[in-house]
């Protein structure tokens, strides 16, 4: 009897042991591919983005490189996306957690189809030379804020998920360390 337990315990943890080392080649597979995103990109969805409001995005951008190496300053571009469920999947495809996660440029970025340009039609900002940025006269809403510091061949993607509220000042720190 104790031996069927410990042997049942076993099968369990190496069950997930299994799953859990099929999920991360999951992903690395979705890298350099091409994927199909089921969900349409809607582009009346949006129209709420190009609106003046009155909230704020402050924030900080850092990243160390697989190699320790940290970078951060003038060269990294902060991209700002309104939240959809198109966005979302495609996301999904290159971080691990929807809220907020880090990818390495050398795992690979995967393709995707559609690809549609107005998608790409994002709000563009760069980091000044301590690594800050900021936005403001936003709209309300809930947003997908991106830093993207690449530099010989090396770095990698920041992204948060946020929610903004009419006049919020939102400070937001973007570091995968």
């Amino acid at each position: 009897m104790k031996f069927q337990i410990s042997f049942s315990l076993f099968l369990v943890v190496l069950i997930s042991c299994s799953q859990s080392e099929k999920d991360k080649k999951d992903k690395k597979e979705d890298k350099g591919k091409i994927i199909e995103i089921k969900n349409k990109f809607n582009e009346e969805e949006v129209k709420w983005f190009k609106n003046k409001g009155t909230a704020t995005i402050n924030g900080i951008a850092k990243f160390k490189s697989k190699k320790g190496e940290l970078r951060f300053g003038e060269e990294f571009r902060i991209e700002l996306q309104p939240y959809t469920a198109y966005t979302e999947e495609r996301l999904s495809h290159i971080y691990k957690n929807n809220n907020g996660d880090f990818v390495y440029i050398e795992d690979g970025v995967p393709k995707f189809r559609p690809d549609p340009k107005v998608y790409h039609d994002t709000k563009k900002n760069m980091c000044n030379k301590l690594g800050e940025f900021k936005y403001k006269e936003l709209p309300a809403g809930n947003y997908y804020v991106i830093a993207f510091m690449l530099w010989d061949n090396t770095g990698g993607g920041i992204m948060r998920k946020i929610e903004l509220k009419d006049g919020e000042n939102k400070i937001i720190k973007m570091t995968n360390f």
